[in-house]
């Protein structure tokens, strides 16, 4: 009696996982300035919009981003990345008065770290996941933003070049 028992649902958890699979969605390239704040910690900038694209036609699971981070001038540091859902423009610093095109948040329940990129030069691999991230990718929108612990006194541009979201469907 067991044996039937423990053949069927083998054959069933091999039958879930089979039906799982996975989409790609082009992240278009996003300019976005930042600088250090004279009191960074804890405070994550995000600019001014919201990465937009077309979501994928069915809900994700996970979602894991990856691209590559250009920096408008050299850096050797790490810095940390976080989503948000909400536009900061609601609840965070706005920047502009002090030139800095992006809000200055700190971190709270709206904010997820998604991961880092270590900058050795001007570029740096992304490889970014998180449960924000998915629900953003799956409504086509979000922010993501920068730890500003780690940036430069100066004006850096970064770009997010060449991203695409891996997207796993099903059970």
């Amino acid at each position: 009696m067991k044996r039937p028992l423990l053949w069927l649902l083998g054959s069933l958890l091999l039958t879930l996982a089979a039906c799982s699979f996975t989409v790609t969605v082009d992240i278009p390239d996003k300019d976005f300035q930042a600088q250090a704040l004279p009191n960074p910690q804890g405070q994550i900038l995000y600019p001014k919009e919201a990465t937009r694209f077309n979501p994928p036609p069915v809900a994700p699971k996970s979602v894991v981003l990856t691209g590559t981070l250009e920096a408008s001038q050299t850096l050797n540091t790490t810095i940390s990345f976080y989503v948000r859902l909400e536009d900061p423009s609601k609840t965070c610093q706005d920047l502009s008065l002090y030139g800095i095109p992006a809000y200055a948040c700190p971190v709270g329940p709206a904010d997820e770290k998604v991961g880092e990129a270590q900058f050795q030069g001007t570029q740096a691999s992304l490889t970014l996941q998180g449960a924000k991230l998915t629900q953003g990718i799956a409504q086509g929108q979000f922010w993501l933003g920068l730890e500003a612990q780690s940036l430069p006194s100066s004006m850096v541009t970064f770009t997010l070049k060449n991203a695409k979201a891996t997207v796993t469907v099903g059970l």
